[in-house]
């Protein structure tokens, strides 16, 4: 899809916004995500719910192994894109997940690899994977424009992403409204589980756990812990 210079930058606002939405969010250094906390503490513990209360973990996945490229233009920003959805994880120090979950425990899942990885790395074959594609993280499409001219490839993937939001960029892709929908229906469907099985662990992305933590809070959960967007990080719900 092609996109006016104009159009463009009508749609600056929105990038900048969301990119400060994203600025001091802790994070997990590269040293720590390899090596582990120097004092052996875990980044994220899973534990199951006391009684009387449900909860909720939304797990995003490791980080997959794929090169950045700083500056490219938009078709090396789709190349970047399309690797990213099929590389495989770059393996994470075990001691930064603990969980202690009943044996009977059911792990959901993205069908996406990496999200399939991780749950594998973390869980092992311990516990019985539900992996769905409604679980799936929020499909991206790169904005066209002539391969002479380039950007960092964090801000075509903004640009792109604001586009797809204001309904300009989502030919061939799931549309922004059929993102949210679907993610409302995740956050029913979790919900429902947590009434079964008081504690629901999901493994997915970081735009899907945001989207579906939102809709779960707007149904009466509260939100303890804001980690889902981190590599190996969960955001974390309860509800009694």
């Amino acid at each position: 899809m092609k996109i006016k210079r104009s159009v463009i930058n009508v749609l600056v606002a929105l990038p900048l916004a969301l990119l400060a939405a994203c600025a001091g969010k802790q994070g997990l250094s590269n040293d720590a995500y390899y090596n582990g906390f120097d004092d052996g503490r875990a980044f994220t513990n899973i534990e199951a719910a006391d009684s009387g209360t449900m909860k909720i973990y939304l797990i995003r996945h490791a980080k997959p192994n794929v090169k950045k490229r700083k500056i490219c233009t938009s078709a090396m920003a789709q190349a970047y894109v399309d690797a990213y959805a099929q590389a495989p994880i770059i393996p994470f120090d075990s001691s930064l997940l603990s969980y202690d979950l009943p044996f009977d425990q059911t792990i959901y899942c993205s069908s996406l690899r990496r999200a399939r990885e991780t749950a594998l790395a973390i869980f092992g074959e311990n516990y019985h994977f539900v992996v769905d594609p409604q679980y799936r993280e929020f499909e991206t499409r790169i904005i066209a424009q002539q391969n002479t001219f380039s950007l960092p490839l964090i801000v075509w993937q903004t640009l792109s992403r604001a586009a797809w939001v204001s309904g300009l960029n989502q030919r061939g892709i799931e549309s922004y409204t059929e993102a949210k929908e679907r993610a409302q229906r995740v956050a029913v469907n979790l919900a429902l589980a947590a009434e079964e099985q008081h504690t629901v662990v999901l493994v997915a992305h970081g735009m899907l756990n945001r989207a579906v933590a939102g809709q779960l809070k707007k149904n009466g959960w509260q939100i303890v812990q804001r980690q889902g967007h981190i590599n190996i990080g969960a955001t974390v719900l309860v509800k009694e």
